[in-house]
């Protein structure tokens, strides 16, 4: 999805888990039965202007749910009544572009910056520091647009409803907020009429970056050329090449066109009144509209793609990728075929389940017969079954595959079809996946209402039967009752769609050496015919407009008509959680009876401080494939399967801790966990039992297979985590520990995992993570917690304990933590060079610990300086898409920006931090407001699984988060101040790491004589 404020799109299938049918499929943290207050729900009843169509209780999820239609304007409301505190809303619409200039994604940012009751620019980056959101933000999808946000608080609720509804029904559209958010042409020197002109906007560098991804072209292009008819056949977040044909009128016109109430969709979730949402929605913006100027809602639906009547080929082409684990392989190819409507749920849900089935773990079907073979590196994201749109489609992609394989892959794709055909499917295989079902349904979750949100509204959208949707339970017993009376349903539906489809598409993609020169030329080319319809006078008031804009900027706008809460609304004291600690077979163990609904939470700590650095190196290698071997007993096939039949997954990672009360020592490891229904806990620990003990790294094939995925996915995600490779690199700079932390998830394990995948024999390093496993998989230095139901604590603590004297070695109580290595290093900067046409840059330098007295006057300088310094100049005037500051745990304190057109001038606005601080540019409301901006994350809603979990991974036990909660409620504008003279004046400047990722930058190091530059080339 696209969005001002959204995760980066890669592709509709890498959105499915977090946005699709499976968010169905996740409880809220709180089980117990919804309130229904007095209001009567029946059907018919009018409240507030708005008539009850449906209300149905749903079981399964402890839910009331309830739909109602505005009488006056149509507007569709869906309400889930539910005893959860984190309540949630949205207002969204449906909007479907037929052009790629970005209309609907600049639009989205541009109501956002000020409207008729909240006239302040920039309202909600405002907000972001005046509430206690546990979630704000703005998507953008293929078909609809929506405004979403979640809070605890009643007040802030409605707080946040006030702006977020004047924002979309009433903005003020300002020509120079389109210009600052969309695109604009500016002279490349504001203030010097002689410096050329060029392109600037934050969405326009925005998608810029996303396309600098080959496979967020991959995945755009599928979608377009699938469904090429309507919407569907545009770029909603806006082609580069074609958002400079945006003009500000189509902006007012598509506003007026979508943005009104008989295309809006109202949603809210939780145990709030909803009499008090609709009264405020009917009263303030939907019963005194005009309907005579709304438009015909049937003119704004999406209609079902008109089907092909022979498949379709269409090759394109992208960059080569230099942190590609195979150079001579870079191509992808996806086979996708349209299935049904939406609307159609018997079909959605039997492709959830034949989706895991042909695509997902090693026993699925396309992964037998096109991963392991090892014909590509793995899986595009742009595979699997997608239900965001209104024709739902089925797509198998491979990446890092040879050109010349595409014939091969097809035959392939095509044989495993015959395959399913005639065999079918291992029932267990099937019942895996049920099981995966059931145990989603009572995983509790702290965000279960925005997951509802965004599983409904693809169908929402189009007309679907939402009350059905939710019947999960009805679903499942639907389905199985179609396998017991047809056992070939799953194979007929693989015949009939799979193989029998015409509206089939094999798209392929290959990296062309000219194509970055190819797209340089194009915006040149762009430029230049823009530049040639300017006349002279065009020039003046385009100078003229950068210099108003520059001013724009620069004002100190005041915010005061923006509601907001105040520290003194928070809680004084932290929320206590219960724990015990008992020691079981000489192995600690934390205990926390929470209310799972019948889930038991396991995790594990394994020293790792005992490796020599080479094994450190490869720990991150090892977490990825310990669980994914196989034993001496089963085979990784067995392994998977019994996994999926038992438990939610097993999963290890790399651990790093801090010492809080020595910040001289830290604790290195190997984070284990899993979880499983109460009746599953015996199995859970056999699997785990196994596998400490009877691990087999003999396969090294699979190992392979492993590795080459493993590389493929982290060069995926460089430019969408970019930012957070530039701040790992240069805090490694800075401490000790990140520089450890940085070979774990930086730019260093990027490098090995892909050096390694490059081996033509990886036999030597399959025998040093032999040597590892006989190092770690044991209980030496072996801690643990679990957190279940009070009810099954007899039975959790004596399967504990079963499981605990099964493994290897003897418990020992010395001291976990080992001394912070030293930073050795002849530099203080690094660039590491991609091919990429923007920037992440970071500074780092460190502080204090997480429990010195000027750790909590950071903490809020860092969110201070985020929202009143970094992002108006970095993203306002700079035009990257984000910027901020942060403190970790350890005390770096690190600058960063994403998606950043400038580097050289980024890296000087961090440099110049401190000199905006001394001038006074802050007040003690705006310490106030970043006091709220800390609070929202301290103060986000844990799972019951997640309870206690700050004490065990991090050491932070009630008694230091409630010092600290007092530390950062006391806070002034002195405090901040002072720790900003201490730790980030000039004196310090030197005293930092900075890093940058983004292509070339020949005047970099001329421009910053002073610091040592060291750089990187990733080239394959």
């Amino acid at each position: 999805m696209w969005g001002s404020r959204s995760t980066q799109f890669r592709s509709l299938w890498a959105q499915r888990f977090a946005s699709g049918h499976k968010a169905l499929f996740s409880r809220s943290t709180y089980s117990t039965a919804p309130t229904t207050g007095k209001t009567d729900f029946r059907e018919g009843t009018e409240i507030e202007g708005f008539v009850v169509q449906q209300q149905e209780e749903v079981p399964e999820f402890n839910i009331k749910a309830i739909r109602l239609t505005h009488s006056l304007t149509g507007a569709d409301y869906l309400h889930l009544l539910r005893n959860d505190n984190n309540n949630a809303f949205c207002v969204g619409f449906r909007t479907t572009p037929f052009d790629s200039t970005g209309l609907p994604h600049i639009l989205e940012h541009t109501t956002l910056c000020g409207s008729v009751g909240y006239p302040c620019r920039d309202p909600f980056f405002k907000m972001l520091n005046r509430s206690m959101a546990t979630f704000m933000n703005a998507l953008t999808g293929p078909d609809y647009t929506m405004y979403p946000f979640a809070t605890q608080n009643a007040r802030d609720y409605k707080n946040l409803m006030s702006v977020y509804l004047d924002a979309v029904f009433k903005p003020r559209l300002r020509e120079i907020d389109f210009r600052q958010e969309g695109w604009r042409l500016e002279h490349e020197e504001v203030t010097n009429a002689k410096s050329p002109i060029i392109f600037k906007g934050v969405v326009f560098n925005e998608m810029k970056g996303v396309f600098s991804d080959p496979q967020s072209v991959f995945g755009q292009a599928l979608l377009n050329t699938i469904l090429p008819s309507h919407t569907y056949g545009y770029v909603s977040g806006g082609d580069p090449k074609k958002i400079p044909l945006l003009t500000y009128k189509d902006l007012k016109a598509f506003h007026k066109r979508y943005y009104n109430p008989n295309n809006s969709r109202f949603y809210s979730y939780g145990n709030f009144p909803l009499d008090d949402h609709l009264k405020y929605i009917n009263e303030n913006y939907l019963s005194n509209v005009d309907v005579k100027e709304f438009p015909d809602s049937n003119s704004l639906k999406v209609p079902l793609e008109k089907r092909w009547s022979s498949p379709q080929q269409k090759n394109i082409s992208c960059r080569f990728d230099p942190m590609a684990a195979n150079p001579k392989k870079q191509s992808t190819i996806a086979i996708s075929v349209l299935l049904d409507d939406i609307r159609n749920l018997e079909s959605g849900f039997d492709w959830n389940i034949l989706s895991e089935l042909l695509v997902s773990g090693p026993n699925s079907s396309f992964y037998k017969a096109l991963v392991e073979p090892q014909i590509g590196a793995g899986f595009s994201p742009s595979t699997g079954f997608e239900s965001q749109t209104r024709d739902t489609f089925f797509s198998v992609g491979l990446q890092g595959v040879a050109q010349d394989d595409f014939g091969r892959v097809v035959e392939i794709y095509d044989k495993t079809v015959d395959d399913i055909i005639q065999k079918g499917f291992e029932p267990s295989l099937v019942d895996a996946v049920l099981h995966g079902i059931e145990l989603s349904i009572k995983h509790e979750v702290s965000n279960f209402g925005l997951g509802m949100l965004f599983a409904l509204n693809p169908l929402w959208l189009h007309g679907g039967d939402l009350m059905k949707a939710l019947r999960v339970n009805d679903q499942l017993i639907n389905f199985k009752e179609q396998m017991q009376k047809n056992p070939r349903h799953l194979q007929e539906i693989v015949e009939r769609q799979l193989k029998g489809n015409a509206h089939k598409l094999i798209l392929t993609m290959s990296p062309d050496e000219g194509y970055e020169e190819r797209l340089m030329e194009q915006e040149k080319e762009l430029l230049n015919s823009k530049l040639l319809e300017l006349s002279k006078e065009d020039k003046k008031e385009l100078f003229a407009k950068g210099l108003q804009l520059a001013a724009e900027q620069a004002l100190q706008h005041d915010a005061s008509c923006l509601p907001t809460l105040r520290v003194n609304d928070l809680n004084k004291d932290v929320e206590v959680t219960s724990l015990k600690d008992v020691t079981i077979k000489s192995v600690p163990l934390q205990c926390s009876a929470q209310p799972t609904n019948g889930i038991v939470y396991f995790r594990g700590i394994l020293n790792a401080s005992h490796l020599n650095a080479e094994q450190k190196s490869l720990l991150p290698l090892f977490a990825n494939v310990v669980a994914k071997m196989g034993t001496k007993k089963h085979s990784y096939r067995e392994m998977d399967q019994r996994i999926n039949l038992s438990t939610g997954g097993i999963s290890f990672t790399p651990h790093l801790r801090e010492n809080l009360s020595d910040p001289s020592t830290h604790e290195q490891g190997l984070l284990f966990s899993s979880y499983a229904l109460d009746r599953n806990i015996e199995e859970l620990f056999n699997i785990l039992s196994e596998i400490f003990n009877e691990l087999s790294l003999d396969d090294l094939k699979r190992f392979e297979t492993l590795t080459r995925m493993s590389a493929v996915h982290l060069a995926n995600n460089i430019i969408d985590r970019g930012h957070l490779y530039a701040m790992l690199t240069a805090d490694s700079l800075v401490s000790g520990s990140a520089s450890l932390k940085e070979t774990f998830a930086g730019m260093t394990n990027v490098d090995t995992i892909r050096r390694i995948a490059q081996l033509e024999d990886l036999s030597g390093v399959l025998d040093q993570l032999k040597s590892m496993a006989n190092l770690l998989l044991n209980k030496k230095h072996l801690r643990c917690a679990v957190n279940y139901t009070e009810l099954s604590e007899s039975n959790v603590l004596k399967s504990t304990e079963s499981f605990l004297s099964t493994l290897p070695g003897e418990a020992c109580e010395s001291s976990v933590f080992c001394a912070v290595p030293k930073v050795e290093c002849n530099h203080n900067a690094v660039h590491h060079v991609l091919p990429i046409p923007v920037n992440f840059a970071a500074k780092a330098l460190q502080t204090v610990s997480y429990t010195h007295k000027d750790n909590a006057p950071l903490t809020i300088l860092a969110k201070l300086l985020s929202s009143k310094y970094l992002h108006p100049t970095i993203r306002e005037k700079g035009g990257a898409y984000g910027s901020g500051a942060v403190l970790s745990m350890s005390g770096t304190f690190s600058y960063y920006s994403y998606r950043d057109p400038n580097s050289s001038v980024t890296l000087d606005v961090f440099d110049g931090s401190y000199k905006w601080l001394s001038e006074g540019m802050f007040s003690d409301g705006d310490i106030e407001e970043a006091k709220l901006g800390v609070f929202q994350k301290v103060d986000s809603p844990v799972a019951p699984g997640r309870k206690g979990m700050d004490r065990f991974l991090n050491g932070v036990s009630d008694s230091i988060l409630q010092t600290r909660r007092r530390n950062l409620m006391a806070v002034t504008k002195e405090d901040v101040l002072t720790v900003a003279k201490k730790y980030l004046s000039d004196d310090c400047g030197l005293n930092c790491g900075r890093a940058l990722l983004g292509p070339i930058n020949t005047d970099l190091q001329k421009a910053r004589k002073e610091e040592s530059w060291f750089v990187k080339s990733h080239e394959a």
